[in-house]
């Protein structure tokens, strides 16, 4: 309990929703909420499958900037009306929805990562009210939807690892709702550049081989105080979020229930799945360039390497490595921080774990495009890592033309197509491309 009472008399928050806690409490999910339209068909899909012997809270942040427009604060309005009424109707001492009114915010902070931090405190509060520090709390979105046993699934699968501090949870955007060829081939090329990259980390052995989205992950109390909380950055918040937990130990992942991320267009932030997809339709785009999949043979290596690092020179070190790994390396400097890495390691697993503390997601990120220069389409980069993979099925050679193909074949591979899923949120519908 002393991360979270520390956390939060460092917050020093205050009661964003004034009814107690139930005293079970085992799960808070938080929804930020911006002029949605959306929402009531998701409480409906949670608490359809919500567990009867677990209490489970849903903390929604309604939330608009200062600045946003009239028919957006009016929406949230209505939205927080709405709210209410389901919860009259509907609420059940072991099923209770909470709105959390954000209005008119700082237009400098406001955005997605306030939204989330707002409800992810308060989670955190009520879990302390409770004395509960290994209570989950859930972070998804107002535009998703969900598998049938998506809480149970989540409670299981923390009672089931009680040192799993966090998760990620698998995914599937809902490419049936989308008519508009252009923006489909935009949203399954982008889920699968998503898909592709995860799969190079998988291969590359990183510690931090996960996709990093908003809408799919989960956390403990206790780890979401020790680790200070979500940031408020307004895009982004989840990739330096999960990477942040990422540091202490791998992240878990819950496979066997889905979120069904929506496929809009949206500018509501720099960037992200909406902003991408946004562009990718107004610049008339035909494919999704990638850097080749050489760039995660390039990183394997350079882990597999790590134990001689801690053991000789550094610069004896780079020479063994491809050249370009090398460049980018020594542009990071890679000798000075190496230096210091030894310096407070005993052993190799402590110099691997001071490594990727300072080669982080976010370098190797970096990296990967740095190498993207001369790219090739994702199809055919998937295909070749697959390859790499020593993935067991076999596919036409059409699959590596055909982006549809492509996803429903990874999709297939990552069994994202065995989770149960409710109508009208399918992951394995056949689209065109």
């Amino acid at each position: 309990m002393r991360h979270l009472d520390r956390y939060l008399q460092l917050q020093a928050l205050q009661a964003a929703v004034t009814s107690p806690p139930h005293q079970d409490l085992s799960l808070s999910v938080v929804i930020p909420c911006l002029n949605e339209s959306g929402l009531l068909p998701l409480l409906d899909q949670l608490q359809a499958g919500s567990m009867t012997d677990k209490a489970v809270e849903i903390l929604v942040v309604i939330n608009h900037p200062l600045d946003a427009p009239e028919a957006a604060k009016q929406k949230n309005i209505n939205t927080l009306n709405d709210l209410k009424q389901w919860q009259a109707n509907h609420g059940t001492p072991c099923f209770q929805v909470h709105a959390i009114s954000a209005f008119d915010l700082p237009v400098k902070t406001a955005g997605v990562g306030l939204a989330r931090k707002t409800g992810m405190d308060e989670a955190t509060r009520r879990f302390s009210e409770t004395r509960n520090p290994e209570g989950v709390i859930v972070s998804l979105d107002a535009d998703c939807r969900v598998s049938t046993s998506y809480l149970s699934g989540i409670i299981n699968s923390f009672a089931a690892q009680p040192t799993m501090h966090a998760a990620t949870i698998a995914y599937a955007h809902r490419l049936e709702e989308i008519s508009d060829p252009q923006h489909l081939r935009g949203i399954i090329s982008y889920e699968l550049f998503l898909r592709y990259i995860e799969m190079g980390w998988r291969y590359a052995e990183l510690p931090y081989a996960f996709t990093s989205i908003g809408s799919c992950f989960a956390i403990r109390a206790d780890a979401y105080a020790r680790h200070h909380g979500m940031n408020k950055r307004k895009a982004g918040e989840d990739f330096y979020f999960l990477h942040k937990l990422a540091r202490e130990r791998p992240l878990g992942h819950i496979d066997d229930i889905c979120v069904y991320p929506s496929a809009r267009m949206s500018s509501r932030t720099p960037f992200g799945t909406g902003q991408a997809v946004a562009e990718f339709c107004h610049n008339g785009q035909k494919g999704w360039l990638v850097s080749t999949p050489d760039v995660f043979e390039n990183l394997r290596n350079m882990n597999h390497s790590l134990p001689l690092l801690f053991k000789m020179e550094t610069d004896q070190w780079l020479i063994q490595l491809p050249k370009q790994m090398a460049s980018y390396l020594v542009s990071q400097n890679v000798e000075q921080s190496v230096s210091k890495m030894r310096g407070h390691s005993a052993g190799t697993d402590s110099f691997k774990r001071h490594f990727y503390t300072w080669f982080d997601g976010l370098k190797a990120w970096r990296y990967v495009n740095s190498q993207s220069d001369s790219g090739i389409p994702v199809e055919r980069a998937a295909c070749r890592l697959l390859d790499m993979c020593n993935m067991p099925e076999k596919w036409n050679s059409s699959s590596a033309n055909e982006s549809s193909a492509m996803l429903k074949l990874i999709r297939r591979f990552e069994q994202v197509d065995q989770i149960d899923c409710p109508a009208g949120s399918s992951a394995t519908q056949d689209t065109p491309a």
